[in-house]
């Protein structure tokens, strides 16, 4: 029991509790594409940005969540959680893609429904849709 109220301290002290989602971002998508990943079923995918800064996603099998930094139309994921269920190719394929692609995502750029997190060189890794 001690070993597990640890891991969950140790859990919560990696997540920042200053940081909040910027407003604009806030509420539900679906992730259309992910650079590199093919096979992705966008009716299974769902994201959403929460008012407390936390961030949550799946592309149809596992739960990602975490609590992303801003910084002007600076973003980047830190640490994320994430169930472990075995995914079905070709979804497992894409999920790793997917988490991978967060952890490069440096920034995003927001017009209409749309929502694009970018890499390093102003790349399109991940491309989300506005759901109402």
């Amino acid at each position: 029991m001690r070993v597990l109220f640890a891991a969950v301290c140790l859990l919560a002290s990696l997540i920042p509790t200053a940081s909040f989602a910027a407003p604009a971002l806030t509420g539900g998508y679906r992730i259309v594409s992910v650079a590199g990943a093919e096979g992705l079923d966008v009716a299974r995918t769902h994201a959403e940005f929460e008012a407390n800064g936390r961030f949550n996603s799946t592309v149809g099998c596992n739960r990602i969540a975490g609590t992303p930094a801003f910084s002007g139309s600076g973003l980047t994921f830190g640490p994320m959680m994430a169930t472990r269920m075995a995914c079905p190719p070709p979804l497992d394929q894409v999920e790793r893609i997917y988490t991978e692609a967060l952890r490069k995502v440096r920034g995003y750029t927001l017009s209409g429904k749309s929502l694009v997190f970018t890499g390093e060189g102003g790349e399109a890794l991940v491309t989300l849709e506005r759901v109402e």
